[in-house]
């Protein structure tokens, strides 16, 4: 009977997960599955299910996929862990992948969870193989490492005898026949070429159970030298030194090269020992699929890097057509309340913007320096607003903080909110003062800090009762960052916020 599959499945919505295993079962799929929502029911049946394939959902009430992925990598690293999702982008998929994830599925495409699951368990066969064969070959290096030492011993015994004991020539022979047959046979069991090769690089004897990754012709390789084999000037030079280093320290040297065949480019690994004073024994193992399959992975993560880099450019451009528009529409509004809240709603179109537009500029694709950015964010408000500069000055303390996309757009939104309020109401009548802005680290919290010097907030008003958009975005998006903020009335207006932030740790 075929064994079945046993499937860990970390989703909340029970729907969704019977459509998973709806699409496994139309595929063919014999499996038994189980279902788990919390992180203590998904690391109780990691342990006692040890399923053979892992599929997650990315967000859940209490718990989330990537620290389900990061639970597996410790202590499952080899399971295939699928994210199955609605809402994962782009940049989320290119960054669990990093992370060790073997695929991701979206909801709305479960047509392609059976061919990412089969892909997956390919690939951990494969892999199990692959170390399988490495155990083995080392195990059966070890072994004729024992063998070679064995016999060395014995021919040093035998030749002491030899002096005096003529007659027991023949069972020393004997036995050592005996040894160089079994050596044979183990070397035959293992599926690398292997080459005797002296300093100078002659190959004196070789092993090579498919001919096919030979650089020449097998009768012409014994009395050749590895400089004829094709290695390219840096290759060559690599494996000289690397076969002279190994015969004067006796330690294990390996290196990687390529060399082009009849069939195409192929890729090997070399590993090189000390057989004596003038011999080493070189194990070579084709790495060619190795290889192409990191090209293939690498060539399609720098697809992605441009498409987002891409999408980030769009975004920006889209955002500033509908910041145009709305300066242009405000053109024909004769009522200043409504003019000045199509301004608003510009300048914090803007600040999301301009964090699109330094994600496009910078190499990072998900980061961005919050001290660069606030320093130019808050410059463009005062001359989006006409601040009279010999008036109104501005301060920013900050530091080097890499924010990713998902807390800078709320940072920016806030900001924006908190140095407009400041701007339109804490100077009127041409009253002089400044607005100090601190983005910083305390410890494990981010702090962010608008302060002014002006006629101050009401008494009579608190945050959470203020009707303004502005200052309810404000306390929304804090909320959203799940941090608190608090009201300074000393000398002016001051508004502290503060939430964890990973960043700073």
């Amino acid at each position: 009977m075929e064994e079945k599959l046993k499937i860990l499945i970390l989703e909340d919505v029970q729907f969704d997960a019977e459509l998973m295993e709806y699409e496994m079962r139309r595929e063919g799929i014999s499996f038994i599955s189980k279902r788990v929502e919390t992180e203590d029911e998904f690391t109780q049946h990691l342990g006692d299910m040890d399923p053979d394939i892992i599929l997650v959902d990315h967000s859940l009430p209490n718990f989330d996929g990537v620290t389900a992925l990061e639970i597996v990598q410790e202590r499952s690293p080899d399971t295939p862990f699928i994210f199955v999702s609605g809402k994962i982008g782009d940049e989320f998929a290119v960054d669990v992948l990093k992370k060790g994830a073997t695929d991701y599925v979206f909801k709305n495409n479960l047509t392609k969870l059976v061919p990412a699951i089969e892909r997956a368990l390919n690939e951990r066969l494969e892999l199990l193989e692959r170390e399988k064969a490495e155990k083995e070959l080392k195990e059966a290096y070890a072994q004729m490492e024992i063998r070679i030492e064995k016999r060395t011993q014995e021919l040093s015994e035998a030749n002491q005898r030899l002096l005096g004991e003529i007659a027991e020539r023949k069972v020393v022979e004997e036995a050592l026949r005996e040894s160089e047959n079994k050596n044979h046979t183990l070397l035959q069991a293992i599926p690398d070429l292997m080459f005797i090769i002296t300093e100078d690089g002659t190959f004196v004897d070789f092993r090579a159970k498919d001919e096919k990754n030979l650089a020449m012709p097998p009768e012409e390789i014994i009395g050749n030298k590895i400089s004829q084999i094709g290695l390219s000037t840096d290759d060559l030079k690599t494996a000289q030194d690397k076969i002279k280093k190994s015969l004067e320290t006796g330690t294990l040297q390996s290196f990687e090269y390529q060399i082009p065949l009849k069939s195409g480019l192929f890729y090997y690994e070399a590993r090189i020992i000390k057989l004596n004073d003038f011999e080493a024994l070189c194990i070579v193992r084709d790495i060619t699929e190795n290889r192409r399959a990191e090209e293939k992975i690498n060539k399609s993560l720098k697809e992605k890097d441009v498409l987002l880099k891409e999408i980030h450019h769009r975004v920006k451009n889209n955002l500033q057509i509908v910041s145009s528009l709305l300066s242009l529409q405000s053109r024909y509004i004769e009522d200043e309340g409504t003019v000045e809240m199509f301004k608003d709603s510009q300048s914090r179109i803007k600040s999301m913007a301009l964090i699109h537009e330094k994600l496009y500029q910078t190499g990072d694709l998900t980061r961005i320096d919050l001290s660069e950015y606030v320093n130019e964010l808050v410059s463009d408000l005062f001359r989006s607003y006409s601040v009279n500069t010999y008036l109104v000055k501005y301060n920013i303390e900050s530091r080097s903080i890499l924010l990713d996309i998902n807390t800078a757009i709320p940072c920016g939104l806030i900001i924006n909110e908190l140095v407009t309020n400041s701007i339109k109401h804490a100077f009127p009548h041409d009253r002089a003062g400044e607005i100090n802005i601190e983005v910083n680290c305390i410890d494990d919290n981010f702090l962010l800090m608008v302060k002014d010097n002006g006629v101050g907030f009401p008494e009579n008003l608190e945050l959470e009762n203020i009707k303004t958009l502005g200052l309810q975005l404000v306390t929304s998006l804090t909320k959203q960052l799940e941090g608190n903020i608090k009201l300074n009335r000393e000398n002016g207006t001051g508004i502290r916020i503060e939430f964890k932030e990973e960043a700073c740790q």
